[in-house]
């Protein structure tokens, strides 16, 4: 047993993610909890700041209907102790078959309306990989849904199966071509499914349901349709760092996603460690032993 699931549940989970690239497991995040989350990435909200302040770790993005907060858990203790969590890492290192899980970073998402009947900005198809200084298979994003996700305002969906496809990196589709990065232009996924190449995986989400994303799985998400039926759409994805993970970032002078701005980059080819990568769940081991790792 493991939070709310069963062994015997979080096994199929694990061979659902195996196969397909990500999974839902829903209702992780009790009800209670996800209140207190909403309040304090709104209050981070009303923080927004372009970019990062001098200083500070907490960074912010926005576009239409978009807003984007990294790294809250570099200055608010709330959000830092719910993330630390062996109720979250457990079942995380269960689905992904990790024997340890390190915490590398949180990703807040404000999807909303650009205003009353005009789709808001989403997120074209992507995978997480090519931009992590870190790289490896054993490297998850837990994402967490904290208001109702939706078709209608701004759902995660997945490439069925596209984490055993890929054939390399692919750079975003904003990004200029370089012929020398060795990236590939993204396929038209879009038209891939409709020609029957490719399935889309997705799932309506409560808040409280989480997913598990493989970071070479390709992923996106469409804009909030602009009703305030739907309301906005907030999630908080984390990035966990697990057995094989190294650092080996595209360009080797890269900072990328450190969370701390005076931090030095990790020698080429380090295992993550320290405290900007807190050890939160290890095998066989009692969460007390593993926080003095």
């Amino acid at each position: 047993m493991s939070g709310p699931y069963t062994d015997k549940e979080l096994a199929a989970y694990a061979d659902f993610y195996e196969q397909h690239g990500a999974v839902r497991l829903p209702g992780l995040i009790s009800s209670d909890l996800v209140t207190k989350v909403l309040a304090a990435i709104d209050d981070a909200a009303a923080a927004f700041g372009p970019g990062r302040a001098p200083g500070k770790a907490m960074s912010f993005g926005r576009g239409e209907g978009r807003m984007t907060i990294r790294y809250m858990w570099r200055e608010n203790p709330f959000i830092k102790d719910f993330l630390f969590r062996e109720a979250l890492a457990e079942p995380l290192a269960r689905v992904t078959r990790c024997k340890e899980l390190r915490f590398w970073f949180d990703l807040t998402f404000i999807h909303e309306a650009a205003g009353e009947g005009e789709i808001g900005e989403g997120t074209g198809w992507h995978h997480d990989i090519p931009a992590f200084g870190f790289k490896g298979e054993k490297l998850p994003s837990l994402w967490m849904a904290m208001t109702p996700s939706t078709a209608a305002n701004s759902r995660l969906e997945f490439i069925d199966g596209s984490h055993k496809s890929v054939p390399g990196f692919f750079r975003t589709p904003t990004a200029p071509v370089d012929p020398a990065d060795g990236m590939l232009t993204i396929p038209d996924y879009d038209e891939l499914v409709k020609q029957g190449r490719e399935k889309i995986l997705t799932w309506d989400c409560a808040p409280g349901d989480a997913i598990v994303i493989h970071p070479y799985t390709i992923h996106g998400a469409k804009g909030n349709t602009g009703s305030k039926a739907h309301g906005r759409r907030v999630a908080i994805t984390t990035r966990w760092l697990g057995d094989d993970v190294r650092w080996l970032p595209n360009d080797p002078k890269a900072k990328q996603f450190l969370s701390d701005p005076s931090e030095k980059p990790l020698p080429i080819g380090a295992r993550p460690a320290g405290e900007n990568f807190p050890l939160i769940w290890k095998e066989n081991s009692r969460i007390g032993d593993v926080r003095a790792a």
